[in-house]
């Protein structure tokens, strides 16, 4: 094709044309005075008694991007050499000591000298706290929401991975199926980065098994990200930076032991085993440091719509992260990560109306290697991440039988069987600039990321039959065709953006992202901007604005779609006898023909660009040293999703086509309320409240292509989509109480999430999603006292509560209208208790 034809000289016009892009940005920055001399800083760490403290890790940021860092000698000092004049932040932390931090301003030609007094650690630290290292405004108008991870863990849901926290962040929900909403937009339409590496599955988009969250230090949820740096997603983005080793070894087990299902005062099997086991510490200090989270998981979720024996969800898998830091100098800092996580599924989404024999089991391989090199250079940072990712997945049924649907319930065996292998070999590459003065500091930042990917494998489906409540069929689906595939892309990007610090009250952000994708034949141009404003310089007020473009990934599933089987549809009567049909609709992939002025694309099959265009205004007020207020209102429409349609069959040929094509829309429009409530200097209370309301076309590529796709394929319809919450209220945190015990209330109300009625023929009744489950309300509580056993070991014992109101949260919903049943909800988890304890040591 001409695109792919020319697609290495428009990887190097392209690379050519943002760097004179960049040239000009950066002109009014670089033109002018020579560089600044640079300068450097002695940190002179210390105890209470003045003694100098070894092994203190020096971190020095300049407007939140750390640039240099050092660990402190045997005489408790560290110098960072070539640091352009400028105001910095210094961070410290050592092993037993408080973390502290101070600002130092460089002058021209200026070294300074600063100590800095250790405390040591009042009681032991639970959570991380994640400290701002620059001024609201030098933050930018990109401020993400953050998740402390050791706080989420104190939880009553004792979330494992980074997938099980999300949902305490505004603006994120799990829907019914058990996916990840962030903007109401499906999974595939986030992207998830750990430590600088896209982690995406390649083949579906979906995030996958996260990493462990014993082995995070910071998440941050971004749905406006307005820096250029961001990119290959167009809902919202998910940050994740792992810990490093410590200065001294420390181990922690937590839940040694398994838990035992007890029904009718009668032992009736296990129900999970989650051991988990955290250490790190250094292997030739203070050079290499180690850490390691693992996390070996058995766990069978009792589904209440279904009577015991044969309502148990199964999952066993292994959950490894292990990270090695090299200090190579103070100016330069290797990581290396492995990211091991191989799972067995077994009655995967079974519910009342699928019970186990129609559910399929699931066998999933997921590996993540990534080399990361970040090296001050110049006065300004250079990093380099390589990552190489590979999912494998493997779908099967209990059975060979046909699947049956019916309004009351379906019977048989899963209906789709898949094989496949994706992956993913990227690098990226960035420089952060040192701060130039020109008109304010200029904070100017450039990079590139490149990356190849694959994905083959093989679908296989079988017949679907349609019934009415008596067993009548209705309609048989059968399937012919399908071979295997394999799919390969290339795709590469390249970004310029300058935080311009005005004055202490007021930053712009401008940039400029180019991203294309060869397998679809396009290249996206994606501007940002944002401002941050402090419009009363002692009342500690924020407004922060941006505005940008936003353009997804094509996961390789969707190339990959007309190499699945055909569906053949034929209607029956009640004698028995063809009505109608056989039609067969035969898998393709549509053209974009609308043009854009920001995206250049050839006109062949399968030219997608899904994107969005998303604004948002945000107010942040602290009332008090304590508690800090933020309103903000966000608007993201999105255009050029990938939807599937059903094309009506020709009425001589009765051949249709079911057409993947670049034509679907999403509005997503939000107001969120939040309040930090800080209790003593680690603890912190999060209340929020989002009013969202989230439309969009119903078919969505995802539904039918990922792992466990949708037997029927119904015409597309513009309405709300399942993820639509218009009111949600969440609360929680961790309170410590008197005589060391620690109470982590978690409190969630919110509308019941929307479910669309259908017809005998699995046909939509009226508008879908307009109908509602009943408003749910959840109280949850963890109660834990730490108890120290000597010197080196310590117990945690734990309580915890779940829906101590007892409310009617119901899981299911006769929701077919020929169903006897229909409107009626059920399922629904009562008050119940649990205890566990964890080992420290």
């Amino acid at each position: 094709m001409p695109f792919l034809e020319r697609s290495k000289a428009d990887l190097f016009m392209t690379l050519a044309r943002f760097l004179s892009a960049m040239a000009l940005l950066c002109q009014p920055v670089l033109s002018g005075a020579a560089p600044p001399e640079a300068g450097a800083v002695e940190i002179r760490a210390r105890d209470q008694a003045g003694r100098p403290i070894p092994g203190v890790l020096v971190e020095v940021s300049a407007n939140g991007q750390v640039i240099s860092r050092a660990v402190t000698d045997g005489h408790g000092q560290a110098t960072l050499h070539e640091l352009p004049p400028g105001q910095y932040a210094v961070a410290v932390a050592a092993q037993g000591f408080e973390p502290a931090q101070q600002g130092i301003r460089l002058a021209q030609n200026q070294s300074a000298a600063v100590e800095i007094t250790l405390v040591p650690e009042l009681v032991r630290k639970d959570s991380i706290e994640v400290r701002d290292t620059a001024t609201p405004v030098e933050q930018g108008a990109a401020v993400p929401d953050q998740l402390p991870p050791q706080t989420a863990r104190e939880l009553p849901s004792r979330p494992a991975t980074v997938a099980d926290a999300l949902p305490l962040v505004p603006g994120v929900v799990r829907s019914p199926e058990g996916g990840l909403r962030i903007s109401g937009g499906q999974e595939h339409r986030s992207t998830l980065i750990v430590n600088s590496a896209d982690v995406t599955d390649p083949a579906t988009g979906q995030f996958g098994l996260t990493v462990p969250i014993d082995s995070v230090e910071t998440l941050n949820v971004f749905q406006t990200p307005f820096l250029a740096q961001y990119g290959r997603f167009s809902a919202g983005l998910v940050s994740v930076e792992t810990r490093r080793g410590g200065d001294q070894w420390k181990w922690e087990l937590n839940d040694p032991f398994p838990d035992f299902r007890i029904r009718s005062y009668q032992l009736r099997g296990l129900r999970d085993a989650t051991p988990r086991l955290n250490f790190e510490g250094p292997l030739i200090p203070p050079k290499l440091y180690f850490s390691e989270g693992f996390e070996y998981e058995i766990r069978k979720t009792e589904v209440y719509t279904l009577p015991f024996p044969d309502n148990q969800r199964k999952q066993e898998g292994i959950n490894s992260f292990s990270q090695f830091d090299w200090v190579a100098s103070d100016r330069h800092l290797v990581t290396a990560t492995m990211h091991v996580a191989p799972q067995r599924l077994q009655y995967a989404n079974i519910n009342y109306f699928n019970p186990e024999p129609t559910s399929p089991d699931a066998g999933t391989h997921e590996y993540t290697a990534t080399v990361a090199d970040r090296l001050t250079l110049g006065g300004g940072l250079l990093e380099n991440t390589l990552s190489a990712t590979q999912f494998d997945a493997r779908v099967w049924a209990q059975g060979a039988e046909d699947l049956t649907l019916t309004p009351v319930g379906n019977t048989g065996n899963y209906f789709a069987r898949q094989n496949r292998n994706a992956s993913r070999l990227g690098w990226s590459s960035t420089y952060s600039f040192a701060p130039r003065n020109a008109l304010g500091v200029h904070n100017v930042k450039a990079g590139s990321y490149l990356a190849v990917s694959s994905d083959r494998g093989l679908v296989f489906d079988r017949p679907i039959d349609i019934a009415d409540p008596t067993g009548q069929l209705l309609e048989r689906i059968t399937f012919s065709g399908g071979s295997p595939f394999r799919m390969s892309d290339f795709e590469y990007a390249f970004f310029a953006q300058d935080h311009w610090i005005l004055s202490p009250r007021l930053a712009l952000d401008f940039g400029l992202r180019s991203e294309s994708q060869e397998v679809s034949e396009s290249l996206r141009l994606a501007p940002r901007a944002g401002i941050a404003w402090n419009p009363f310089s002692r009342a500690g007020t924020v407004v922060r604005a941006g505005f940008g473009l936003f353009y997804d990934r094509v996961p390789l599933n969707v190339y990959s779609f007309d190499h699945y089987p055909n569906q053949t549809a034929t209607f029956f009567d009640g004698a028995g006898q063809i009505t109608a049909g056989p039609f067969l609709y035969v898998n393709g992939l549509g053209l974009v023909n609308t043009p854009s002025p920001l995206v250049f694309r050839e006109g062949v099959a399968g030219n997608f660009s899904p994107r969005s265009e998303t604004w948002s205004v945000q107010v942040e007020q602290p009332l008090s040293p304590f508690v800090k207020l933020r309103a903000g209102y966000m608007q993201n429409l999105s255009s050029g999703l990938v939807v599937l349609n059903r094309v009506a069959p020709d009425p001589l040929t009765q051949t249709g086509a079911l057409l993947l094509s670049g034509t679907g829309r999403a509005r997503y429009r939000q107001f969120e309320l939040t309040a930090r409530v800080r209790i003593g200097e680690s603890r912190t209370l999060f209340f929020s409240y989002v009013r969202s309301r989230a439309r969009g076309d119903l078919n969505d590529f995802g539904d039918f292509l990922d792992s466990f796709p949708t037997p029927i394929v119904r015409p597309n319809q513009f309405g709300n989509l399942p993820s639509d919450l218009p009111n949600r209220f969440l609360a929680w945190g961790v309170v410590p109480l008197k005589w060391g015990f620690r109470i982590a209330p978690v409190a969630e109300y919110r509308n019941g999430f929307a479910y669309a009625p259908t017809d005998a023929l699995q046909n939509w009744v009226g508008v879908p999603y307009q109908s509602r489950f009943p408003n749910f309300l959840s109280v949850d509580c963890r109660f834990s006292k730490d108890i120290k056993v000597n010197a080196k070991y310590t117990v945690r014992l734990s309580v915890s509560s779940y829906n101590l109101t007892d409310h009617f949260n119901p899981e299911a919903v006769h929701y077919n209208v020929a169903d006897p049943a229909y409107g009626f909800f059920f399922g629904q988890r009562g008050r119940r208790f649990t205890a566990d304890f964890d080992v420290l040591f």
